[in-house]
């Protein structure tokens, strides 16, 4: 989530598995109004095992805004993974979170409009502004880039 939607860690903890949408249409992640619909191997496979995982008995729930599993539970009963933990997971891996949820944001507001960003990531509209300036002031920088070199 930090990395395909440019989720902060700390709001990707705070999934639970009534944020998941598994339906007809295949599987969608609620992060805002909007359901987004999960690309492969997300949908069919990694969330929905995450979401058998967080219904196992060991990882009930005791209470939370939502009354669900946490989508990212510890070994702890009633206790979601923390922001600290997550961002220390993805770096170990080579993927600092910040970064990579910045690049995120980045290349969606390539793909669509600052307020479907809105919408769907529950950004605020100021910020959904400043990523898509963001990014099209990356799109012209690499394209200068690109004339350069040729």
């Amino acid at each position: 989530m930090v990395l395909l939607y440019g989720q902060y860690p700390a709001r990707t903890c705070r999934l639970t598995t009534a944020h998941v949408i598994h339906d007809e249409n295949g599987v969608a992640l609620r992060l805002n109004r909007t359901p987004l619909r999960l690309p492969p191997p997300l949908d069919g496979h990694l969330v929905l095992q995450l979401v058998d995982i967080a219904n196992d008995h060991q990882h009930t729930v005791m209470s939370n805004d939502l009354n669900a599993p946490w989508l990212f539970p510890t070994q702890r009963p009633g206790k979601a993974l923390g922001s600290k933990q997550l961002s220390r997971r993805l770096r170990k891996i080579g993927l600092p979170a910040e970064a990579g949820r910045c690049a995120a944001l980045l290349d969606l507001c390539t793909q669509m409009p600052p307020a479907v960003l809105q919408r769907l990531l529950g950004i605020s509209p100021t910020a959904a502004e400043r990523w898509a300036a963001g990014a099209v002031r990356s799109a012209y920088a690499a394209e200068v880039a690109r004339r350069s070199d040729s």
